[in-house]
């Protein structure tokens, strides 16, 4: 888990970088723009926690399923936009993942 110190110097840069141009008005108002910031840091560093334990096949795994959502975004695209070059890249990344998840199914059973 990241230190304390880490995670409130992200939420200072995220509140710094929202008030930049738009600054609230009240000292109640600041507070809740920096609450939220904090917990977007929060957040962001429980993500990073959680993405550092997966395994491999584990993190494969979930990048397939979000290919696979991209697919389905780009389907839904508008008629007169082409979507054959998108479509064609992601397919041969979920092939190739697949294959490669599949490789290191093979050499774990072995």
């Amino acid at each position: 888990m990241h230190a304390r110190s880490e995670v409130m110097t992200t939420a200072w840069t995220l509140y710094r970088r929202d008030t930049r141009l738009r600054r609230p008005s009240t000292a109640a108002a600041r507070r809740q723009w920096f609450a939220r910031a904090l917990s977007t840091a929060w957040t962001w560093a429980r993500q990073q926690a959680t993405d550092a334990t997966k395994t491999e096949d584990q993190s494969l795994t979930e990048r397939i399923a979000n290919l696979r959502l991209e697919l389905l975004r780009i389907d839904a695209r508008p008629f007169g936009m082409s979507i054959a070059r998108d479509r064609a890249m992601l397919m041969e990344e979920i092939h190739h993942l697949s294959e490669k998840s599949l490789v290191s199914v093979a050499q774990m059973a072995a």
